[in-house]
């Protein structure tokens, strides 16, 4: 967990003092430097499948998801070409019967998580695609199961943009909980999104 505390903390002092750096001089938040004239404002809408296995295997049983209300949210502030700051709020649930951590659940529970990140786009280092967007990210958040419970992050993703304004995304989540041994529930787990994004 320290070295997670650590990796994360040295990805948000890169990423403020690449924005210190940024100068109105830029242009990039509303012309030409990125693909189709990019907004620095994005809104994503979608839905999202929660992991249930308490697990850092990312593909270990990958049909142990669960799918009930997957509202994905998320609004991201794009400040430079290659960095960006996003919050998001998902919703999803466990219905009872299911498995979680290898035990039964004997009645419904309710999942909410609101998580922030520091996402960099890399894809300019491997390709001139205007249509893509692909990025990895980092960050904390806080999620409830049966107890509220927090978790360094880990993120990667990409975006299709379909026209000058909407796009497709995909995200894949590594939430690793604070105090995952102490909880039945509210531990380590992957998340995945598909959303629809809009430049604001």
């Amino acid at each position: 967990m320290r070295k997670l505390v650590f990796l994360l903390s040295t990805v948000l002092l890169f990423s403020l003092t690449a924005q210190s750096q940024t100068t109105s001089d830029t242009k990039y938040d509303n012309q030409e430097d990125d693909s189709y004239g990019d907004a620095p404002w994005k809104l994503s809408v979608g839905v999202n499948a929660v992991g249930s296995l308490g697990t850092r295997q990312p593909f270990a049983q990958l049909g142990d998801f669960q799918f009930k209300q997957p509202l994905a949210l998320a609004i991201e502030h794009k400040w430079s070409k290659d960095f960006a700051l996003e919050q998001d709020i998902t919703l999803n649930g466990y219905e009872s019967e299911n498995r979680i951590d290898n035990a039964v659940l004997t009645e419904d529970y309710f999942y909410f998580s609101t998580n922030t990140y520091i996402k960099y786009y890399f894809d300019n280092l491997m390709f001139d695609a205007k249509w893509l967007d692909l990025y990895a990210g980092a960050g904390f958040g806080i999620f409830v199961v049966d107890e509220l419970n927090s978790s360094g992050n880990l993120a990667l993703g990409g975006t299709v943009w379909f026209s000058e304004k909407i796009g497709a995304r995909v995200q894949g989540v590594g939430k690793f909980a604070v105090n995952a041994d102490d909880r039945q529930f509210d531990n380590n787990h992957f998340q995945y999104m598909l959303q629809l994004v809009f430049k604001l």
